[in-house]
């Protein structure tokens, strides 16, 4: 058979397709949720926060913690700043297209990573001189039958790195064969933004360092250069290293505007992060143990072993680079306190050095086309791991992990150490391989998003029409170069597309988007709730979220930092507080601060919450009232009328125990006495009624009456009364002087 004319073409088309058949409409894990997090903040508002996720700082770990407080007070991720920033043109593209949601839009990310690499394995495989079949086996081995393909489910940043590595490789061995400076820079400047997904990875420069630079290096004999000296050598460095460099600068002032410190990166060592892990442990744990072992969730890459010697007796210094590059990494992450990278498919570490160990499958796979004895061992591996990468694409890890902890490790905080002694790493019947079939067998929920509730017929059409392109693509000898090329676009912009797009009708974006509308005008807004997760990054419309979990205590530390960092960041301005506690409830101390201090505008029912609208601006001075209403005065009261609205602040006093919880109005009336705004309410929105009042107290309400700006209000006016909410009566209300008001209310200018 001979090899397609366009074999790249074809290879882009089919894996990106069949990525998009592992695709999820939301990453389900926090490191993924707190990258877009940060995206999603540069993005919009200039800056690189995850407030918008600080709810999960209830529920993860200590050491499991996505962010820390920063100097502002602010909660910062952990995670390397590279992903979100390359992330960034997703979350523009999401608010600029109105049918794409930015979670759905930013899950293409991984889909297009792997993609990526596996176009560039074929190319690497190629300027090797491994024939067109090898080449194309190498990348569709890469992007099927590894756990690659599992992991387009999330935005965890190894598939990125992984890919970054392979570029820089392959700038490196482009450098060693013809030279040229630039590609010396390009290799650097990779390995800057992998060190940038994680500042470990900065260690993977060494082994490349030494394969470029060693004393019996080729480069410096090569066209000629030897020539040039030191002065020479001098300059390669230096193209080298100066994106290193730089990098390395950035990431420091990065940590310094955020922790006042350029080594402080997040992360909690004090908790328990580290390099803490025997490294015999972690060693048997991410290479042979049934819970995370890699030749456990790759049975092909069992191939690369005999494929690194035949690899190596073709292009040795390469081979070498490839088992020093993925010893160094396997031996760093060995001894993390994660070894296993946490809720995931497989040794998630080990992502990184994986297109590299797939590229010296392509000795194996030429070898396949002689020998069928070969090829029948490299077929029944690969089916057996293309099995294995269905079982973590069709379910998700959490339902396995779930049970593990539960039935192992229910401490989460000690959970780590257990790990390193329970059965699961040692007893292959609870591999999570085997569990994740015994789940698929059970019924449970498939996780992909064109099967989630049924097929999504529009979704796998996209996909399969992707795949089908890039086959007609590749092999049609009708169509033309430009034509193929053209057919692939076409397709790819389809998928693209639509794939984002289905996601936009599901119920919880439903949800969200009646979310979004209830939370106008836009302003900070503080979610006391963990119900909309990270959701919340999908409100386009809103102002900067502030998410924290609820109910908590006032003396909770992670609750008073969050709500210091709403207060903050509205300060003087408005603010949006949702909760899904009942008005007045006496827990809810957050809303009851706010009705406290704050002028409460609007309450709107959204997806079994409130949202409250308050505007936080300084009260103006008083001026004394007088008027009475029953056992209740107006001892007080101020108007200011201001660009957004009127703000109107009333003193209540009681000159004799209430008998009823009597609740207040307040019309707003235009100059021919039209009601323009109201609002009807206990006192302090709940947390005060009147049946509790002594003589003498003091409560004041706060009012806010938002109006376009411009807004003319000479001769308009305030009617204030209270109304015992049994009878529906009116009590009965007295001007300063005592005169009686007969019609039960008092006016009051809304100006001065």
């Amino acid at each position: 058979m001979y090899p397609p004319a366009r074999p790249r073409l074809l290879l882009v088309c089919v894996v990106f397709g069949l990525a998009l058949l592992g695709y999820v409409p939301a990453p389900a894990d926090a490191d993924g949720q707190a990258v877009l997090a940060v995206a999603v903040s540069l993005a919009r508002f200039g800056a690189a926060d995850i407030d918008a996720i600080g709810h999960t700082e209830w529920l993860l770990t200590a050491s499991g913690s996505m962010g820390s407080r920063g100097l502002d007070g602010a909660l910062y991720a952990k995670k390397g700043p590279a992903p979100s920033l390359l992330l960034l043109p997703f979350v523009a593209l999401a608010d600029a297209l109105p049918w794409l949601t930015v979670r759905a839009t930013a899950m293409l990310f991984n889909a297009l990573a792997l993609t990526a690499a596996a176009a560039l394995l074929y190319s690497f495989a190629r300027r090797l001189g491994f024939g067109a079949w090898a080449a194309l086996a190498v990348g569709l081995a890469y992007s099927a039958a590894t756990f690659a393909i599992t992991y387009v489910k999330t935005l965890f940043g190894e598939p990125l790195a992984g890919l970054l590595l392979l570029g820089a490789v392959m700038c490196a061995h482009a450098f060693c064969a013809s030279g040229g400076r630039w590609r010396l820079a390009a290799a650097g400047g990779l390995l800057a933004l992998c060190a940038g997904i994680n500042t470990a990875y900065a260690l993977l420069a060494l082994p490349l360092t030494a394969y470029l630079f060693w004393p019996l290096s080729p480069p410096l004999l090569l066209n000629g250069r030897g020539g040039r000296g030191v002065r020479a050598l001098a300059g390669d460095v230096a193209a080298f290293a100066a994106p290193l460099a730089a990098g390395a600068a950035l990431i420091s002032v990065y940590n310094w505007a955020r922790f006042g410190s350029p080594f402080a990166s997040g992360y909690g060592f004090e908790a328990g992060e580290g390099f803490i892990t025997p490294l015999g442990v972690g060693l048997y744990g991410m290479l042979l143990s049934p819970y995370r072992g890699v030749f456990w969730y790759n049975p092909l890459l069992l191939l690369a072993i005999p494929g690194w010697l035949l690899f190596r007796q073709r292009h040795g210094r390469l081979a070498w680079l490839i088992l020093a590059l993925t010893a160094l990494q396997l031996v760093t992450f060995a001894a993390w306190w994660s070894w296993h990278g946490g809720v995931v498919w497989g040794p998630r570490f080990l992502l990184v050095p994986l297109p590299l160990l797939a590229l010296t499958l392509a000795p194996v796979f030429e070898a396949a086309a002689r020998r069928r004895a070969v090829l029948a061992v490299a077929a029944a591996l690969v089916a057996l791991s293309v099995g294995v990468q269905l079982l973590g694409a069709l379910l998700n890890y959490l339902y396995y992990e779930g049970e593990l902890f539960v039935a192992y490790w229910p401490d989460l905080e000690t959970a780590n150490v257990v790990q390193r002694t329970s059965p699961p790493m040692y007893d292959p019947a609870l591999s999570p391989i085997v569990g994740h079939l015994r789940l698929l067998l059970d019924g449970y929920p498939l996780d992909p998003a064109w099967l989630r509730d049924g097929v999504d017929a529009v979704h796998l059409g996209a996909a399969l029409l992707l795949v089908g392109a890039g086959i007609a693509a590749g092999f049609s000898k009708r169509l033309s170069a430009r034509a193929a090329s053209a057919l692939a676009l076409a397709a790819a912009l389809i998928a693209l597309n639509v794939v984002p797009a289905r996601q936009g009708n599901r119920p919880q974006q439903v949800e969200l988007a009646a979310l979004d509308a209830a939370l106008q005008p836009p302003a900070v807004t503080l979610v006391a709730s963990s119900h909309f997760g990270d959701g919340l990054l999908d409100l386009e419309r809103s102002g900067r979220v502030v998410a924290m979990h609820a109910p908590t205590s006032p003396a909770d530390p992670l609750a008073r930092s969050a709500w210091a960092r709403a207060r903050a960041l509205a300060e003087g301005d408005s603010l949006w507080y949702v909760s899904w506690f009942a008005s007045g409830h006496p827990d809810n101390w957050q809303e009851r601060a706010l009705f406290e201090q704050a002028y409460f505008a609007a309450e709107r029912p959204v997806s079994g919450h409130r949202a409250l609208w308050f505007s936080l601006a300084p009260d103006p001075p008083a001026q004394p009232g007088g008027w009475r209403f029953g056992p209740i005065a107006l001892e007080a009261y101020s108007i200011e009328t201001a660009v957004d609205g009127l703000r109107v602040a009333l003193r209540w006093t009681a000159s004799e125990p209430s008998l009823a919880d009597y609740a207040w109005f307040v019309h707003l009336l235009d100059a021919d006495g039209a009601v323009v705004a109201q609002q009807d309410r206990a006192p302090l929105g709940g947390f005060a009624p009147a049946a509790g009042w002594t003589p003498g107290q003091r409560v004041t309400d706060r009012l806010f009456f938002p109006l376009p700006p411009g807004t003319d209000t000479a001769g308009w006016a305030l009617r204030v009364g209270w109304v015992n909410p049994i009878s529906g009566d009116r009590l009965p209300a007295a001007a300063p002087d005592g005169a009686p008001l007969p019609d039960g209310f008092a006016l009051v200018l809304a100006s001065d």
